[in-house]
């Protein structure tokens, strides 16, 4: 889907010299070495000779030289960055003085003889790079001038070659030398040497270490080996190599040779011609000669030889295996593909000899035939044949591939006319190669205006450093000699949208994008939106009267069904304009897509040279110049108003102009192309004749790099008209209609980009299609630019920002409003950039804000993969991979917007299509506006649009209660605004609101019988999907789905059968073969006979994987019992407990005449008992209350088996049962309540029983205060119930209430206890003392610990200050508290927060305690850390216990007050809370 563009032409004329006519231009060498090197101004002098006699002394250029031409005529001419002669070399006159036999004759410098003699042919130049001598930087500022490189220590040379043997090596440094201070510039070169033999063919291998010559050996030499050959024109050719110092390194004999002859006035290649060509990587050569004697007859044989000893490697064969050479080979010389093309070697061969002379010979045909490596032939690239008449002799003379290998040249000569009036032009051609099919890209054709103005190729080549850029040498009729350089570029596709600019409403997706692919004069179509066809084949092509070199289409084409005009206009390598047209009527040619009529040519305006320029103050007319960019900017019913680039010789004022015309300049051309149309009789075709007429012309003051339609021009009317022109700095100039430019307000690009695209008003076009339509926008006042370029180093640009700095290809998107482009990596993705956020793009933003760059919902894709096109009415796009073919993509940045779009739109029929086939989340349908959904008339859109049941099926199916707007399918702001939680759906209940939604809607539709889009449904109809809400809904409800079924029955009235239940029919079956596929069988048929129908539940079981033998019978059993025992049977299978217990009651009612009332109350009690329903029986037996206070009792038993026995207390005393109530007052530990019913009772409780309840009641297992009180519960007990004060002290002292146990103790006047209350007290006080004080000396030690710990930090930050050591954060809280410490989290967050109170009052410090870190520092000053002091005196918070009755002398003794205030753990917790309120001592 590549077409070939032109880039750039410059366009060199070689100034006239002495008698330069008839001169070709052999080889063209740039020279990158001295490209910043001028001749010193102070030698550049009135003694610089004149050169020539086309420039006088003034016409003398003082720059250095940037290009150096080899004429046939063996002159050397140096040239100047603009044309002008610097200095010329005679290499004939270095030849012969070299020649001592002639040395005499030239000291007199007889300069006559020497233009007398007739002079050799020169067929090679190019350069190389050798070490430079000392005295090369000798005298005076040679090194200034002459352009030495002393950083690498070399120089430029040149090495010439000529048929006579000479071999001429040429410094440039010298010569520049010589040159700038008068000198004789031949003084700079040195003839190598002369073969006596000649030269046939020579060259520099790609890496300039070898130089490859050959030569034939002398007749001496010949005579045994052509002893068997009686031709006379056979010679044994000689191949040898040399190095760069003209060493020989090897050479070798081949075989015996056809010699050609050489002549300056020849027009084609000798029939012997010998050639080689190297291939890229120098490794070997190849050497194609005419070969004497093979099989008894001349035959042109293609050989390759290693580089280093010239042994052969392969020899030209065909592939079939016969071991046949390849025939017809021509002597053009072949050239090596690189390593892109397989290094294969390129030959001419001809489809049958062209010595066949006969009247009626077939044409011949020509290719170029490709040998591998080992020399078979292996496929070959057909030369199309594209002369103006069949008259026309062609005849190529030479091929070249670029650096990429994807550029195929093939240059011809042809001879057009009859002899009186015959004349030649030269053309070349470049072909492609994509899915092993060889396409004519381009052709440069210099036919000009006929014998006047046409030229003919004497050289062509590639650009070493820009593949794409191609050099090629010209001779006029005159003689001048000239050469242009031009630059290609690839487009990715050229596809031309056919919707854009009209309504949606009369957009057809089928005919919106068509592709354009040129093949020659030949131009392929493909209708992306009917078909995608993989290339090389097409749908239809037109044939056009010559090569296609560019195309344009009107960006705002009107409607096919209204207007029969033209569309395109082709530009043709002979320099006319063609006309195309769509939808004509009639046959337009064959089409392998049904439907696709291709177009046919309206009309072809004539020639340049007829074209009108009346409008034209300069009087400058498009002779000879190369269109490039052909823009359409504004059209109407019957004219074309266009504009291109193209480099022409305009007037200008200095040298240049005296010196010729080889000054050019870019100029825009803007032309108007006119047409009448009239109706044709032949199957009602239009006709139509073109004329076409140069309004303006405006030169440019640099060269231009792209020319383009503003992007948007169809929606801003603000662009018609105009166009957007950059120049080859990467400045943007904005061109109106009338030849007006003017600077863009977009500002310049960072770098050149030679893809390039503009929007006219980017805030226009958002606005435009934010509303949904296409409106035609102008008004706005002040338009926003938006430039897009993308490099030839493939970075991005979007104005001054750098979008990617990879990327191989991009796309703007005007309906989906995205930038889309194709990284390039090691995981190449495409991306798509909002417009919006572009336009609104701060590149000083930070890179969080900077992720819009990485675009929306990226897509992999393969590397090398470029963009063709993007469809604008669906959400697709065209993707070309490296190997040619072509796939179409969905990406999800592309439809998730179109399914918003379309559901904004209340389009659900699109919406839903689309995210079927894409697997997108049919959520995304409820969740973008749930309540426009659910409440303004959403659903019954929805219902009215959908026609397939299935598809609401699938709808229904998908819901789940999560929006899928906030995590999975966010809404892009360009489409919906952010809105609040205003209008958000409760997620708990979303997919039962839209089931009932829904469901409603359809009942609705099948009372009302029709639903919103006016369609007839009968009753029914929504069967399956209303069955689908049941199911879906949580909890399913699948007893309304059944019973939806069975009244279905009614409304299908099916045939009646007494064989044969209706619930079993077709369409019952089916209904619930969908429910099943919904739910599960065993649920279906649990819920059948939980409704007691066991005639639906058989129908249910029919077609379950139910085993007929299980529930067959289980289901005749059930019909056969009474209701109440059936039901009770069904509701314990189905786990319905409260139910069954009612039917269990129920049914023994019944049998109640039969049985005693105690039996079946006993078989409801054990149920109850069972299935824990007390509740339920209660509530059942609350009218008898014998079998009430039972179920009391059960309950209060099984409480009291779950040890709720506070619970059971209150169930037993309820109904009065004292001995469960005092059972569950011993379980809980109640004594009070146990104590107060026995004594009520009059129940005897015995000591050993008193004592063993004391001991229960002070075991509990509980937090220390309830555990105290629990041993005054326990003391209690003994002193109440078991008259035991020593039992009531024991507690007394195990609970910590020393005061309580003393008074009891001289209550009994029981010294003894009192003095074991006081003793225990007394070694309660002494153990906390002892702990608190190995606490403290703890404290201690850390402390110290901690203070060095902070001087040896501060010392190492110190340190680190002076040492310059920046960038170093040094925490001093790094590791000090670790989370795994002796404090309890707990503790932590509960005593972790205070200020601290030190020396240093100015600085506080706040404790912080987190979860990952025990706790850090902060403060105002981050240098003052840690200067708090930790004081070892204790704050203590005491916790007085309240007491009852306490004695003056008792509150005042210290030991125990302080017993008193804290206990065990009160102390531990005060200790941890003092290490974080201290001061750090030292610190």
């Amino acid at each position: 889907m590549k077409n070939l563009a032109l880039q750039g032409e410059v366009r060199h004329v070689i100034p006239s010299w002495g008698n330069s006519r008839g001169a070709a231009a052999v080889s063209v060498v740039d020279n990158d070495v001295n490209l910043d090197i001028q001749l010193s101004h102070e030698h550049l002098n009135g003694d610089y000779p004149a050169v020539g006699g086309g420039c006088g002394d003034d016409d003398r250029s003082n720059q250095a030289p940037l290009s150096f031409v080899l004429t046939s005529e063996g002159n050397l001419l140096a040239l100047d960055s603009n044309d002008q002669m610097v200095w010329i070399v005679d290499l004939e006159k270095v030849a012969d003085d070299s020649n001592e036999e002639s040395e005499d004759d030239h000291d007199n410098d007889d300069q006559d003889s020497t233009d007398s003699k007739p002079r050799s042919q020169w067929f090679y130049a190019a350069s190389f790079l050798q070490e430079h001598s000392s005295n090369m930087m000798d005298g005076d500022g040679n090194a200034q001038c002459t352009g030495i490189d002393a950083v690498n220590g070399s120089c430029l040379y040149l090495t010439c070659l000529s048929h006579d043997g000479h071999v001429v090596s040429v410094s440039i440094d010298a010569t520049n030398s010589i040159a700038s201070k008068g000198g004789i510039v031949e003084e700079g070169s040195e003839c190598i040497g002369t073969f006596e033999n000649g030269l046939e063919c020579g060259g520099w291998s790609p890496d300039g270490e070898v130089l490859a010559l050959l030569t034939f050996a002398s007749d001496d030499d010949d005579n045994d080996v052509l002893s068997n050959y009686e031709g006379p024109d056979a010679k044994v050719p000689i191949l040898m190599t040399m190095n760069t110092q003209y060493e020989i390194l090897s050479e070798v004999r081949l075989d015996p040779c056809l010699v050609p002859l050489h002549s300056n006035g020849a027009d084609s290649i000798h029939p012997n011609a010998i050639s080689i060509c190297w291939r890229p990587d120098s490794s070997s050569l190849a050497v194609s000669t005419m070969d004497a004697n093979v099989n008894n007859k001349p035959l042109r044989r293609i050989k390759t030889y290693n580089r280093t000893t010239l042994n052969i490697l392969s020899l030209s064969k065909e592939e079939d295996g016969s071991g046949r050479d390849v025939p017809n080979l021509l002597p053009v010389a072949p050239v090596w593909a690189p390593a892109g093309c397989s290094h294969y070697v390129g030959a001419i061969q001809s489809s049958r000899p062209l010595d066949v002379k006969s009247a009626r010979a077939r044409p011949v045909s020509m290719q170029v035939a490709f040998m591998e490596p080992n020399g078979l032939r292996h496929r070959e690239c057909k030369i199309q044949r594209t002369v103006a008449e069949k008259t026309d002799r062609e005849e190529v003379m030479g091929i070249a591939f670029n650096l990429e290998g994807d550029l195929l040249a093939v240059t011809s000569r042809v001879s057009s006319g009859t002899p009186p009036e015959q004349y030649q032009y030269g053309k070349v051609q470049l072909y492609h190669r994509s899915n092993y099919q060889w396409y004519l890209k381009y052709e440069l054709r210099y036919d000009g205006n006929k014998a006047l103005t046409s030229r003919v190729v004497s050289a062509i080549k590639f650009s070493e450093e820009d593949p794409y850029n191609i050099t090629v040498a010209l001779t006029d009729y005159e003689g001048i000699c000239e050469w242009r350089s031009y630059t290609f570029r690839w487009e990715s596709s050229t596809v031309h949208d056919f919707s854009a600019g009209q309504e949606t409403s009369t957009r057809s997706e089928d005919t919106e994008l068509v592709a354009f692919v040129v093949d020659g004069s030949k131009l392929n179509f493909t209708p992306f939106g009917r078909a995608i066809i993989p290339p090389p084949m097409y749908a239809a092509s037109v044939e056009l009267p010559a090569p296609v070199v560019g195309m344009a289409s009107n960006p705002c084409p009107p409607k096919m069904s209204e207007k029969r005009q033209p569309h395109s206009i082709i530009a043709l390598s002979d320099g006319k304009l063609a006309l195309l047209q769509f939808d004509i009527g009639g046959n337009n040619g064959v089409s392998l897509v049904p439907g696709f009529r291709p177009p046919i040519v309206t009309a072809v305006n004539p020639s340049n040279d007829n074209i009108s320029d009346e409008k034209i103050n300069s009087g400058t007319l498009l002779q000879g110049v190369s269109l490039r960019d052909v823009t359409i900017i504004a059209a109407d019913d019957s004219s074309f108003t266009i504009i291109a680039l193209g480099a022409h010789s305009g007037k200008s004022t200095g040298k240049v102009e005296n010196c010729g015309k080889h000054h050019f300049q870019d100029y825009v051309f803007e032309m108007k192309i006119s047409w009448t149309t009239q109706i044709g009789d032949v199957e009602g075709h239009v006709v139509s004749a073109a004329a076409m007429c140069v309004t303006s012309s405006l030169p440019l003051e640099r060269p231009a790099l792209r020319l383009v339609n503003w992007s948007d021009m169809a929606y801003s009317s603000g662009a018609h008209g105009g166009a957007l022109l950059e120049l080859t700095d990467g400045t943007l100039l904005e061109y109106s209609q009338g030849g007006v430019v003017t600077p863009c307000e977009a500002g310049p690009i960072l770098e050149a980009c030679p893809w390039i695209a503009g929007l006219y008003n980017v805030d226009s076009i958002s606005a435009s299609f934010t509303n949904g339509s296409n409106c035609r926008l102008g008004q706005d006042g002040s338009p926003k630019r938006l430039i897009i370029g993308l490099s030839s180093r493939y970075r991005l640009y979007c104005g001054e920002r750098l979008v990617s700095s990879a990327s191989s290809s991009f796309a703007i998107s005007l309906q989906h409003k995205f930038l889309t482009h194709v990284t390039i990596g090691s995981r190449p993705e495409l991306r798509f950039l909002p417009l919006s956020s572009l336009s609104d793009f701060d590149p000083l933003m930070g890179s969080d804000e900077n992720m819009a760059l990485d675009g929306y919902e990226p897509r992999n894709v393969e590397r090398g993969a470029r963009i063709v096109a993007i469809f604008q009415l669906k959400p697709s796009m065209i993707v070309q991979m490296p190997r040619g073919n072509i796939e179409t993509l969905s990406p999800r940045a592309l439809v998730l917007p179109y399914v918003m779009k379309k559901i904004q739109e209340e389009d659900f029929r699109t919406a839903l299509d689309v995210m079927r086939r894409q697997r997108v989340d049919m959520n995304l349908i409820v969740d973008f506006d749930a309540p426009k959904f659910l409440e303004d008339g959403g659903a019954e859109q929805f219902i009215g649009q959908i026609e397939k049941i299935d598809n609401i099926n699938l709808f229904l199916s998908s819901l789940i209660d999560v929006d899928t707007t906030l995590w999975k399918y966010p809404v892009p702001s360009w489409i919906r605004p952010e809105r609040g939680n205003d209008n958000a759906l409760n997620q708990q209940s979303k997919v039962n609101g839209v089931c009932k939604k829904i469901r409603q809607v359809m009942l609705d539709a099948e009372r009302e019988g029709v639903i919103s889009s006016g369609n007839i449904v009968k009753e029914g109809h929504f069967l399956l999907p209303i069955l689908s809400t049941f199911a879906k809904e949580t909890p399913p409800k699948l007893v309304e789905a059944l019973c939806l079924i069975k009244d279905s029955v009614s409304q299908t009235t099916p045939k009646k059968s007494k064989r044969k239940s209706v619930l079993l029919s077709d369409h019952v079956q089916s209904s619930i073969q969908y429910l099943a596929f919904l739910a599960d069988y065993e649920l279906i048929f649990n819920t059948a006979i939980g409704m007691y129908d066991f005639d639906l539940a058989k129908a249910v079981a029919r077609h379950s994987q139910m085993d007929p033998k299980v529930y067959l019978p289980l289901l005749k059993r059930w019909s056969e019992l009474p209701d109440a025992i059936a039901r009770y049977e069904v509701d314990v299978k189905l786990k319905r407990y409260e139910s069954a217990l009612r039917h269990l009651v129920a049914s023994c009612e019944i049998e109640n005449e039969q049985q005693s009332r105690k039996i079946y109350f006993t078989k409801c009690l054990q149920f109850i008992e069972e299935h824990n329903l007390h509740k339920l029986g209660l509530e059942l037996f609350k009218n008898y209350e014998t079998n009430h206070r039972a179920i009391m009792i059960s309950l209060g038993e099984r409480l009291l088996s779950e040890r709720k026995c506070e619970e059971a207390i209150g169930i037993f005393l309820a109904v009065r049962c004292i001995d469960g109530a005092m059972r569950a007052a011993r379980g809980c530990g109640n004594w009070r309540t146990f104590f107060a019913l026995a004594q009520k009772e009059g129940t005897t409780i015995e000591s050993d029983e008193i004592t063993a309840f004391a001991e229960l009641v002070s075991s509990k297992v509980c937090s220390m205060s309830e555990r105290r009180e629990n041993f005054a519960s326990a003391a209690s007990i003994q002193l109440d119930y078991g008259q035991s004060a020593a039992g009531a002290v024991s507690y007394f002292i195990s609970g910590q209430w020393w005061t309580e146990g003393r008074r009891i103790a001289h209550l009994h006047n029981r010294i003894d206890l009192a003095k074991k209350v006081v003793d225990g007290a007394i070694t309660y006080s002494r153990a906390c003392i002892e702990d608190l004080g190995d606490r403290a000396s703890t404290f201690e030690k850390t402390n110290e610990r901690y203070s060095e710990v902070i001087v040896i930090r501060r010392d190492a930050i110190k340190e680190s200050e002076e040492a310059g050591v920046n960038g170093i954060h040094h925490d001093d809280s790094a590791s000090i508290f670790s989370t795994h410490s002796t404090a309890s989290n707990a503790s932590l967050r509960s005593n972790a927060s205070g200020s601290s109170v030190g020396s240093v009052t100015s600085v506080s410090t706040v404790i912080s305690v987190g979860r990952t870190s025990a706790f850090s520092f902060t403060g105002d000053v981050d240098s003052m850390k840690h200067k708090s002091k930790v004081s070892l005196f204790v704050r203590w918070r005491h916790h007085f216990a309240p007491i009852s009755s306490q004695s003056p002398r008792e509150s005042a003794h210290p030991i125990t007050f302080f017993i008193q205030s804290s206990t065990k753990s009160a102390v531990r917790r005060e200790k941890r809370r003092a290490r974080r309120k201290g001061q750090l001592n030292g610190g």
